[in-house]
């Protein structure tokens, strides 16, 4: 028997009811033992298997704590096992987080109640631990020395694995292959398969008979059958999204719509180009696998003209689509209305909408020769820009007279052959007859390919005077070899 405490916070009539539960061999009651030990509980040295479906999970721990393995489970026990069946919908592996404040304000228990049960389910065999829970803050770990106040503070949660002990298979009669929480379940045996049979004929039944309904409420002044005429307000009109077919016909400015027939073409017309289209569709490769009403609409500019489907085709050919449009009858209506108004199509005028062209300058304003926009831009560029232009280059002008002043009082004799005579800081802007002066009073600086082929001659010349003998002699060629 749980703690009364936790039994009063649960609400009975929607606590699970442990009175009925699978029938529990006297072997498997004895043989099994309450997982007390933490160190027990972790899924690396669990002996139960892996559970990845609520509802094994909710049967197997009906079955544990209706059993009375545990002293103190009970109602609240399944309550909790309850929601963490919700929570394993979200993990193909059967995993979830646990939070006990979250579940304690879910379930309207305390926070100790909520330990408890969780350790009770542990000790079942029905929860083992994934990951440990911590306060410490990973987001200080996870910034180094870039973290600051501001980035926050996060915790680990502590992550729960549903797992199904061995004394329930054995009841279910599953077949178990393996061992620990790597262990699946690979078939039923004979006991197994009549409790199958049995649940499912169990359901069957429950699902024929009538459930029981609630007696009707006849103290009124009518039956529920009747209802008495109420005068119409607006609200029931104009309100809700059900109403909409009532609020368009109550408008007193009806929308405007197009008129039947306006596009002049009739049915007989347009199964015709819908034949068309289909032909063009199977004669172009992107095309292919579209809509050929919608292909047959965009193709009507076409159609007007009185192309063909073989001209059609070729005309398309010509666009070199590299890949499938995904929208194909909007590519080739915006396209026929690009290349029209690009003039790389020609169709007779009024097929084709125009694009929106900007209003252009006459140029006949008398005011400027680029019209009023470009005078409005040039005023704007005057107040907004010119006066910080000034500045800056009245500043530039101070500067460059404040280091040639500087450099009249400093001067340094200029080292020859390393720099051209004449050239100053204050001579930045040289024309070209005075850079043609300066080139030809000075020797023209070597650099890249002529220095290196320079310093190449001049190594060959010096090798080659070195390696120049003083005395010579002559010496005859060797006679040929005897054969």
């Amino acid at each position: 028997m749980q703690h009364a405490p936790a039994c009063r916070q649960s609400d009975p009539a929607a606590s699970p009811d442990v009175t009925h539960t699978d029938a529990v061999t006297a072997t498997s009651r004895r043989d099994f033992n309450l997982i007390c030990d933490p160190a027990m509980q972790e899924i690396s040295v669990s002996a139960s298997r892996r559970i990845r479906r609520a509802k094994d999970f909710l049967a197997a721990a009906q079955f544990m704590v209706g059993a009375g393995f545990h002293p103190r489970a009970g109602r609240t026990t399944l309550l909790l096992a309850k929601v963490f069946a919700e929570r394993m919908r979200r993990n193909g592996q059967g995993h979830f987080p646990f939070s006990a404040e979250a579940t304690a304000r879910e379930l309207g228990l305390k926070r100790r109640t909520v330990y408890n049960h969780v350790r009770y389910l542990r000790e079942l065999g029905l929860l083992v631990y994934v990951e440990h829970g911590s306060k410490r803050n990973v987001l200080r770990s996870r910034y180094g020395s870039a973290w600051t106040s501001t980035v926050g503070y996060r915790g680990t949660a502590t992550l729960f694995a549903a797992v199904a002990p061995r004394v329930w298979d054995e009841a279910m009669g599953h077949r178990i292959d393996g061992e620990g929480y790597a262990a699946r379940q690979i078939g039923v045996t004979d006991a197994g398969r009549e409790l199958a049979v049995a649940k499912a004929a169990e359901r069957q039944q429950e699902r024929q008979t009538p459930q029981p309904t609630d007696p009707v409420d006849n103290f009124r002044s009518c039956t529920p059958s009747v209802v008495v005429p109420q005068p119409r307000t607006s609200s029931s009109v104009d309100g809700g999204i059900k109403d909409r077919t009532r609020e368009r016909a109550c408008q007193k400015t009806p929308r405007p719509h197009r008129s039947k027939g306006s596009t002049q073409w009739s049915p007989a017309r347009t199964a015709a180009a819908m034949e068309e289209a289909r032909g063009v569709q199977l004669q172009t490769w992107w095309a292919q696998g579209s809509c050929v009403r919608q292909l047959s609409f965009a193709l009507r500019p076409f159609f007007e003209a009185g192309w063909t489907q073989e001209a059609i085709a070729r005309e398309l050919a010509r666009w070199t689509v590299p890949l499938r449009p995904r929208h194909i009858a909007s590519y080739i209506a915006s396209e026929i209305r690009r290349r029209v108004n690009s003039g790389s199509l020609f169709l007779p005028d009024g097929l084709v909408a125009p694009y929106r062209q900007p209003e252009t300058s006459t140029w006949d304003d008398g005011k400027t020769p680029h019209g009023p926009r470009y005078e409005a831009m040039q005023v704007f560029k005057a107040s907004t820009y010119r006066p910080a232009a000034a500045r800056a280059a009245t500043a530039l002008q101070e500067i460059r007279q404040a280091l040639a002043n500087r450099s009249g009082k400093h001067r340094l004799e200029p080292q020859r052959g390393r720099r051209v005579s004449g050239a100053h800081p204050e001579n930045l802007r040289l024309t070209r007859q005075e850079i043609d002066a300066l080139l030809a009073e000075n020797r023209p600086v070597t650099a890249c390919e002529s220095l290196w082929a320079d310093a190449e001659q001049s190594a060959e010349r010096r090798i080659e005077a070195e390696s120049r003998l003083d005395s010579w002699e002559y010496r005859s060629p060797a006679s040929p070899e005897l054969r």
